[in-house]
Formats: structure tokens, C-alpha cells, sequence
């Protein structure tokens, strides 16, 4: 098949970007979640955020690193091997392959949502949230979204998923559907695609909006509360202020210690928003990119992607690399507690 000049230029986009792009993000998410994992490890953690809020953290941190290698070590394989190969050799690696790399992407969507959950029911419901810790109401939810998750990704454990074929004297394997399998096809074309986009896109992203602005009001409404305290005290008379037995330094403290909280609230919702805002478009894609397929079988069984879809997909994978490395980021941008705790675990280490 003969390409324009400007397809010929997309493709030398897409393999420079493939080639360029995950080599510097992979070690910059790497020490980043290690970083994030230790730092939410600390005390302070576990008593301004809740011990669940913390272990949910870490659990994220853990998960975006394997799915972040899982998306990365196949391209760089695909890349720089000569002949290229893929992180699979045959129909049965390419299904556990795919059934890991989903399953993991998808739990990150609950573990994000079980986080915002956690912190929803502290800090709007906080009356409730005894209950709520003692007895294990979040780890049964996540426990039901795990069982989920792996139903419904089982489909890739199908004998129907992956196949070999002989290419330039080597055996190549297809991670697709097997053309024969017409009615599986659509399925995990159409009906897999739109359990993708309603349960872990569209619900899971309404859910994450509507609680993080819940959680965002309560604390800037405690924030409001705290700073007409102080209006107070500073309007009592010296004789007020002294029978009052106020401490201007607590105060002080405690308006501290409230911005602090809500920095590092603000810095939780932006690490759900940029996951939601970086995987729903993954997942949407993977509509289009499943109806292509489908149509290339239908009309010219076994052509190539058109050279846009694959620089879409590029951009979209992109996004999917970043979305595994922001949460060390973004909490050290927005949540001045985090920076505090990561300055102190170096400074013990230095001693």
C-alpha cells in the first residue's frame, strides 16, 4: 500500500512518539508513586486523611505502576526489537495479557472512586463515618467492584480471543477476536465497549464529580466558620480577649491546619479528575477503534488501521501514561502537607 507524504510524516510522529515518550515518563512514574507510596505511608496520613483514605492512596499508587509497565513494556518491545515482537509470544500469554491490563485499568477507576467515597462519607457525613469504618462498609465495595471487573474482563480469557498466523516465515500472534466468532465479535466490539463507557466511565465519573464538589463545599464552608472565628476574637476587647482565655497562636494553628486540609482535599479531587479526564477518552476510543476493526474484517480482512486512527491512539495511550504518574505530581503542586512530609522523610533519612 502506497502512503501520501503526509501519512509517511504521522508515521514518523507516531514512532518518534513511541519511541521518545515512554522512555522519559517510565522512570519520572516510577520514583513518583514510590514516592507517593511512602510519604502516605507516614503518621501524619493516616490521622488527617483516615486510615482507608491512606491505604486506598497507596493501593493506587501500586496499581497505576503495574498498569503503567503493563502499557509501556509493549511498546518499547514493539519499538526497539528487532524484528519487532510484543510482550505476548502466543494466544494464550495474549489473553492473560489483556485480561491483566484491563482488569488493572478498571480497578483503577473503583479504587479512585472507593477513595472519594472514603473521603466523602468523613467529611460531609462525618457523624456516620464510625459506622461506616467499623464495618468495612468501602472494603466490601471494593471487594464487589474487583469481582466485577474480573467477570467482566473474562471474555479475553476466551479460547475465542488471540490466534497465530504465519507471516514473512514467522509466527505472529493477533491479539483480536477470531474472525469466525461473529457473535463474540460484536460483543466484545459493541456489548463489552458499552459496559466499558457506562460502568467504568460515564457512573464512575458522575460519582467522583458529585462527591469531590461535596466534599470541596464542606470544607470551604469550614474554612469560612474558622476565619469569622478569628474576626471574632480579634474584634473582643482586651479585657474580653483575656476573659475569653483564647490563644491567638492556636488559632493560628488551627486556620493552618484547616488550609492544609483543604489543599490537600483540592489536591485528592484534582488526582480523580485528571484519571477521569485522561481514561474516559481511552475508554471511548476503544468504541471507535473496536467498530473499526469490525468494519476492516467485514469489507478487507486483515488491513491495517488507518494512519489518523493511529495517531489518535498514540495520543490517547499518552494520555493513559500520564494519568498513571499524577498523583505524586499533582500533590506536590497543590498540597503543601505532602511537600512537608516528603521534606522530612528526606531530612531522617539524611541524619
Amino acid at each position: 500500500m502506497n502512503l501520501s507524504l503526509a501519512d509517511k510524516r504521522i508515521e514518523h510522529i507516531i514512532h518518534l512518539t513511541n519511541s521518545i515518550f515512554p522512555l522519559i515518563i517510565l522512570p519520572l512514574a516510577t520514583i513518583g508513586n514510590i514516592l507517593c507510596f511512602l510519604v502516605f505511608c507516614r503518621p501524619k496520613f493516616q490521622k488527617r486523611l483516615t486510615r482507608t483514605s491512606s491505604i486506598f492512596l497507596r493501593l493506587l499508587c501500586i496499581n497505576d505502576s503495574i498498569l503503567l509497565y503493563l502499557f509501556i513494556i509493549d511498546v518499547l518491545l514493539r519499538i526497539y526489537m528487532k524484528p519487532s515482537i510484543r510482550i505476548y509470544s502466543t494466544p494464550i500469554a495474549c489473553r492473560l495479557y489483556k485480561f491483566i491490563r484491563y482488569s488493572f485499568l478498571d480497578m483503577s477507576a473503583y479504587i479512585q472512586l472507593g477513595l472519594t467515597t472514603d473521603r466523602f462519607i468523613c467529611c460531609v457525613h462525618h457523624r456516620y463515618y464510625s459506622h461506616w469504618r467499623k464495618k468495612y462498609y468501602i472494603y466490601y465495595l471494593l471487594i464487589l467492584a474487583f469481582l466485577s471487573v474480573i467477570l467482566k474482563n473474562s471474555s479475553f480469557l476466551s479460547s475465542l480471543y488471540g490466534y497465530s498466523v504465519i507471516s514473512k516465515n514467522r509466527t505472529v500472534t493477533k491479539c483480536s477476536v477470531q474472525i469466525r466468532a461473529k457473535h463474540f465479535t460484536l460483543y466484545m466490539a459493541y456489548g463489552q465497549s458499552l459496559i466499558d463507557v457506562v460502568f467504568i466511565t460515564c457512573i464512575p465519573f458522575f460519582l467522583i464529580v458529585y462527591f469531590n464538589s461535596k466534599i470541596l463545599r464542606e470544607v470551604l464552608h469550614i474554612r469560612t466558620r474558622c476565619w469569622s472565628t478569628i474576626t471574632r476574637f480579634i474584634c473582643l476587647t482586651p479585657v474580653q480577649n483575656k476573659e475569653s482565655n483564647r490563644n491567638p497562636t492556636g488559632i493560628l494553628t488551627f486556620t493552618g491546619a484547616k488550609r492544609r486540609r483543604l489543599h490537600l482535599t483540592f489536591a485528592l479531587g484534582c488526582i480523580s479528575f485528571v484519571f477521569v479526564l485522561s481514561t474516559a477518552p481511552y475508554k471511548i476510543f476503544k468504541v471507535i477503534e473496536r467498530h473499526d476493526k469490525v468494519m476492516r474484517d467485514r469489507h478487507k480482512y486483515g488491513s491495517s488501521k488507518l494512519v489518523n486512527l493511529q495517531l489518535a491512539e498514540v495520543i490517547i495511550d499518552c494520555l493513559e501514561y500520564l494519568s498513571c504518574s499524577t498523583p505524586f505530581f499533582v500533590c506536590l503542586t497543590t498540597s503543601s502537607m505532602f511537600r512537608e512530609e516528603l521534606k522530612r522523610m528526606f531530612n531522617k533519612r539524611h541524619v
